[in-house]
């Protein structure tokens, strides 16, 4: 067990330290940064109609829809406060010059949602590389420290690319569903 942990985090050390031509992108994604934070963070407040309870049902199905096994994201279920948090995980990856897609490590992040009457917000931020300690994706911003890999870039891209399509699948899908009626 000691073994496969201590390749494993050799084997991240090494793909994270890298380059790999096919993947450098030269300028940084444009990730929010919350001013008061310094923190990657997104962030909307939606005007959607329902009371707390409403609203809280649809994300609940949203999060069934998004997760593959909701119940391991949730920290928080408090439908009377109408809160939901958890922490959500997505891998990302690096593809050699061969074309093969490998495992770069695994991004976890915070996902609150708050719900009030007519309006829901949802909020995405805490996003850190897991490992044996935490590694703030703020630093990958940071093209002067000594350490900064282009390959960071790319991994930045991932992330946001995954948030953006996160937040359209939720809005998408705490819209009311329009009932048919069958004229016939």
């Amino acid at each position: 067990m000691k073994n496969a942990l201590y390749t494993s985090l050799i084997a991240l050390c090494f793909l994270s330290f890298v380059r790999l031509p096919a993947q450098e992108m030269t300028e940084t994604p444009n990730v929010p940064i919350d001013p008061d934070s310094r923190m990657i963070m997104y962030r909307e407040v939606i005007q959607e109609k329902g009371d707390p309870g409403y609203l809280y049902n649809k994300a609940m199905e949203w999060f069934n829809y998004y997760y593959t096994n909701p119940t391991s994201v949730f920290n928080i279920q408090d439908k009377v406060n109408g809160k939901l948090a958890g922490t959500g995980r997505m891998n990302i990856y690096i593809t050699d010059d061969n074309g093969t897609r490998l495992n770069a490590g695994l991004v976890v992040y915070t996902i609150r949602l708050e719900f009030k009457d007519n309006r829901y917000r949802y909020t995405l931020t805490d996003f850190n590389l897991k490992g044996a300690s935490r590694f703030p994706l703020e630093k990958w911003l940071n093209k002067e420290d000594p350490a900064y890999n282009p390959l960071w870039n790319n991994y930045l891209f991932q992330v946001d690319t995954t948030m953006q399509r996160l937040s359209t699948t939720l809005i998408e899908k705490m819209k009311p569903v329009e009932e048919k009626t069958d004229e016939w």
